[in-house]
């Protein structure tokens, strides 16, 4: 491939990185490094660049703002951006956006930039030769990005979650003298008030410590199933687990939601299931994702009377389980794309929990099932096989 063929357009506004990006890669690559925005579109306006490199925080036009006028304008454009560690947030928002196909953190390595350089200019040479191979190579790239955003992430996110997970046990432990303390409140003289709020503590305390604990654990095995996957390590065959706390919890959760939208969340199941072929954590991230969305629905429903109802039942060797909503439900348009990377009807949506929850079910032999009737609701259906 000649590397000189096709101009990449590097922009950020301190001179001092400019001159460095050229020295680096000028000898190699046709390079065009501009002090700013709207310098780029600039020159866009006069010559055809293949890449586009920009440095996220910039007077005057942000990267953020560049990169969606270049999106509009030069679509067939590859778009990556520099950014530092901290700003991990707005890049996450940019790939799922489809505004970049890769990022670069600061400080920068020679030879990871160099290789980001050479595929960029292949993507570029491979859509106008053919465009629909060329969204599929961004669309694997962009969940390649969030992958390595995601590692990053988890590693920041063990130590809180130790720490929580140790503060919260030691509450459980509090929790356990109560008993003691509950004989020395009766005796003493409290208003009626200041009583309310202790018979609420000795009440609510205990529960309150075990639930948050379960959704510590819930957490930390999902940070460790994810760091395995992410290198690719195999993990163990689930045992089977019982279904019913599981969907309990699950409710528990997303009960704040649905009261918020004046309706409520119900079980409509028998007390005692089979064991399922899942893990714990995997079913949790399942039931939290589906019924969260069942929830979210009757939000937009905007309207008392909302219900979403957990069913469950024993099929041949299966279990199967259901979550019905009577929200916004979906055209037929929107619920074919339903499950897709990337694609949500919520604005902060990644489109990736309807996905991972069919990736889940179906890894045990599973199915997993969306019907949807627009202003009607949305039934979520899906087995797991029996230990």
């Amino acid at each position: 491939m000649n590397t000189k063929e096709h101009l990449i357009v590097y922009v950020d506004d301190e001179r001092p990185n400019r001159i460095v990006f050229e020295q680096s890669f000028g000898a190699r690559f046709n390079v065009r490094a501009l002090p700013s925005g709207q310098a780029a579109l600039e020159l866009l306006r006069n010559e055809t660049a293949a890449v586009l490199i920009t440095d996220q925080r910039m007077p005057d036009m942000s990267g953020h703002d560049l990169l969606v006028k270049v999106k509009q304008l030069y679509p067939d454009m590859i778009r990556v951006v520099i950014t530092a560690y901290s700003d991990l947030d707005p890049i996450l928002a940019a790939v799922n956006e489809g505004l970049v196909a890769r990022y670069i953190i600061k400080p920068w390595d020679r030879a990871e930039v160099e290789q980001i350089l050479l595929w960029s200019l292949e993507a570029f040479a491979m859509g106008r030769q053919k465009s629909a191979l060329q969204l599929r190579l961004m669309q694997t790239e962009r969940l390649v990005t969030l992958g390595s955003m995601a590692a990053a992430v988890l590693h920041d996110l063990h130590q809180p979650l130790t720490n929580l997970t140790v503060n919260i046990e030691r509450l459980a432990e509090h929790g356990q003298t109560l008993s003691k303390l509950k004989r020395v409140f009766e005796e003493a003289t409290l208003s009626k008030k200041d009583r309310q709020l202790v018979d609420e503590l000795f009440a609510e305390l205990p529960d309150l410590s075990r639930d948050l604990l379960t959704s510590c654990s819930v957490m930390t095995n999902m940070t460790v199933g994810l760091k395995q996957f992410l290198k690719a390590e195999p993990t163990p065959e689930p045992s089977g687990v019982d279904p019913v706390p599981i969907i309990h919890y699950a409710i528990g959760v997303c009960r704040e939601t649905a009261v918020r939208a004046r309706g409520r969340i119900v079980y409509e199941g028998p007390a005692s299931l089979p064991k399922v072929h899942i893990g714990s954590t995997e079913l949790t991230q399942v039931l939290i994702n589906v019924v969260a969305n069942g929830a979210q629905a009757l939000l937009a429903r905007n309207k008392s009377g909302g219900r979403v109802v957990v069913s469950a039942a024993e099929v041949d060797k299966q279990v199967q389980l259901t979550v019905d909503d009577n929200g916004t439900g979906m055209p037929p348009e929107i619920l074919r794309k339903v499950g897709t990377p990337f694609f949500s009807t919520r604005p902060e949506g990644t489109g990736l929990g309807v996905a991972q929850c069919r990736r889940l079910v179906e890894g045990t032999g599973g199915t997993f099932a969306i019907e949807s009737t627009e202003g009607q609701g949305t039934k979520v259906t899906f087995t797991l096989p029996k230990v």
